[in-house]
């Protein structure tokens, strides 16, 4: 079980923060969040440097995504809303070396350590230990699930909560009955293709169905998320004690 934490801000001391917390990856959004190539390379070196694996979510299956998703070095690339077979084939070709891809060649990235020591070694051992992931996060997804993770090179499927429950017309209902059927059926065909389960499942509901079916990697901690809710809690408590004193806040708050 491998747990992350995902890195709203792409902050390389927060990736090595949360890597010395214990959280075993931590994950940079490059589909939803202004992050550019300089900044995903740094935050795969914060990462590393915690002994946390490096997880960045690109934003779609094209060469040049995953391609610098891989130059940066990260351990694991998720590429969001893929729903064939034939996408995860042009993820693979992209991502992988001969003789499983085409990923083009670069000999001085940190993708293989700025091409020191044996390159062909290299390439191997990055063909070995970094990992594509395919996003299962619509009902279409869901019917070719196993098609899709079946596709030699893809690691494993990350299951999206939050667009599939739009995708089934129940938007956020994490605890609904039939979203939490589907999920779990999701996590099952993963595992049963014999590739990694993973998925963002910060809602307890979801938490338990995964780990029913083996889930194997969960984001379960997101960085906006808690600050957003520590920081309510703070400025209602400190806004409570100051009015006790007669005292009031300059200022509107949506918390208050």
């Amino acid at each position: 079980m491998l747990l992350g934490c995902c890195i709203d801000s792409a902050s390389p001391a927060i990736a090595e923060m949360a890597g010395m917390l214990g959280f075993d990856f931590v994950w940079a959004d490059l589909e939803h969040l202004s992050v550019d190539r300089a900044q995903a390379e740094n935050f795969c070196r914060g990462a590393k440097a915690s002994g946390a694996l490096s997880l960045l979510r690109v934003p779609g299956a094209e060469r040049d995504h995953i391609l610098h998703a891989m130059e940066a070095g990260a351990n694991l690339v998720v590429v969001p809303m893929v729903e064939s077979p034939e996408t995860a084939e042009t993820i693979v070709k992209h991502g992988k070396y001969a003789p499983l891809g085409m990923r083009g060649f670069n000999g001085s990235s940190r993708g293989i350590h700025y091409g020191i020591g044996d390159k062909l070694a290299m390439m191997a051992r990055a063909n070995e230990q970094t990992h594509l992931f395919v996003q299962i996060e619509t009902m279409a997804a869901v019917q070719r699930c196993a098609e899709i993770v079946s596709v030699p090179g893809i690691s494993g499927g990350l299951v999206g909560p939050a667009d599939l429950t739009v995708s089934m017309g129940k938007p956020l209902a994490f605890d609904d009955p039939e979203v939490l059927a589907v999920f779990r059926n999701v996590i099952r065909t993963i595992r049963d293709c014999g590739k990694l389960a993973a998925a963002v499942a910060p809602h307890p509901s979801l938490v338990g169905a995964g780990l029913e079916q083996g889930l194997e990697m969960i984001v379960c901690a997101l960085e906006v998320g808690t600050l957003r809710t520590s920081w309510a809690k703070t400025l209602r408590d400190v806004t409570a004690k100051a009015r006790s004193f007669g005292c009031g806040p300059h200022h509107n708050s949506a918390t208050a």
